[in-house]
């Protein structure tokens, strides 16, 4: 079994990230602006993930376009919804690569945890995450708490320092 190269794990920079919920109002109302199916993500213009529906009525909108933190934020002041910073709470990780399968898999069932999604919550390495797919690629905002078991698990499984 290979061991993957330093590009396979990739911890990236997170400048801004917010979470929003929409606990009482009717979703449809976000359509156009939210993905509404659970799993769900929506990327911009370069394809990177801004909005993942990762669980019932909440997104995670890590590095939010201008536009949208407006939109959104428009709808927190009116009620509709609750924009929280969630600055400092998540962590970026990307995996890439013919290994990142097999690092995800060591600790998740990526078949059952992304069935019919491009994104979900769950646990890897016994750290809260959510996890979106696109394509070979992966990303991974993990709790900050946990960051370090997290990443130094992965390390001890792929030969990575």
């Amino acid at each position: 079994m290979s061991t993957p190269s330093p590009q396979t794990v990739r911890h990236l920079a997170l400048e801004r990230c917010f979470e929003f919920a929409v606990p009482c109002v009717p979703i449809g109302s976000f359509h156009g602006i939210l993905p509404m199916e659970p799993g769900a993500v929506l990327h911009d213009g370069a394809g990177h993930a801004q909005v993942l529906h990762f669980a019932p009525r909440r997104w995670l909108i890590p590095a939010p376009a201008e536009p949208l933190y407006r939109e959104l934020a428009e709808r927190d002041r009116s009620g509709d919804g609750a924009l929280v910073d969630v600055e400092g709470k998540w962590q970026w990780l990307r995996l890439e690569g013919p290994q990142a399968i097999r690092i995800l898999e060591s600790s998740a069932n990526l078949a059952g945890l992304l069935f019919k999604r491009s994104c979900a919550a769950g646990v890897l390495f016994d750290c809260p995450m959510v996890l979106a797919r696109d394509g070979e690629k992966f990303d991974c905002w993990m709790m900050s708490s946990y960051a370090q078991t997290l990443l130094q698990a992965i390390g001890r499984l792929s030969g990575l320092s």
